[in-house]
């Protein structure tokens, strides 16, 4: 019989460390999918993004962010699981975030999860990678007034990517 009795993790910190693992996953893919366009410079992640999400009580480890520079320009990304998405509470809350990164003078989008996720297949996911940038560039050109993100509470630029990537509205 070992001396060493191993605990059983609690609920909560087997949630953190799930929430943690998601927002690795979604960080890696973001910033493999964008460095391999070659049409972005990956800069890593974005402290402010955690400064600001603190004071406003969200949990920093929940939120991917992509820090790059696209035709010269700062941009941060933001992925967002869908467990915030698809909450209206939370997504109020994220949208205070990227308001505060904007007056900072830091543009930034919210990209949901399933559309982060297209990124990582294959040549589709290059494909996917090519379409995020451009309408990133061009929000107007690709359509973005067809998002539903006013139904909803969503940001305009992620719910049009869902829309792009995977052929669903952000909705379902």
């Amino acid at each position: 019989m070992s001396v060493f009795v191993r605990r059983p993790k609690s609920e909560s910190t087997s949630r953190v460390m799930r929430h943690r693992d998601t927002r690795r996953k979604l960080s890696s893919i973001l910033f493999e999918s964008l460095a391999r366009t070659g049409e972005v410079a990956v800069i890593g992640s974005d402290p402010l993004v955690a400064h600001f999400a603190l004071a406003l009580g969200l949990d920093p480890a929940s939120l991917a962010t992509c820090q790059a520079m696209l035709d010269g320009r700062p941009i941060t990304l933001i992925g967002v699981p869908s467990r915030l998405w698809f909450r209206a509470d939370a997504m109020k809350l994220i949208h205070l975030l990227k308001a505060s990164m904007e007056k900072c003078g830091r543009p930034c989008a919210l990209l949901p999860q399933r559309a982060i996720a297209t990124l990582e297949r294959g040549e589709a996911g290059e494909h996917h990678a090519r379409t995020l940038i451009e309408l990133i560039r061009d929000p107007i050109g690709m359509g973005v007034e067809q998002a539903c993100y006013c139904r909803q509470g969503g940001d305009p630029i992620g719910c049009r990517a869902m829309q792009l990537l995977t052929g669903a509205d952000c909705l379902s």
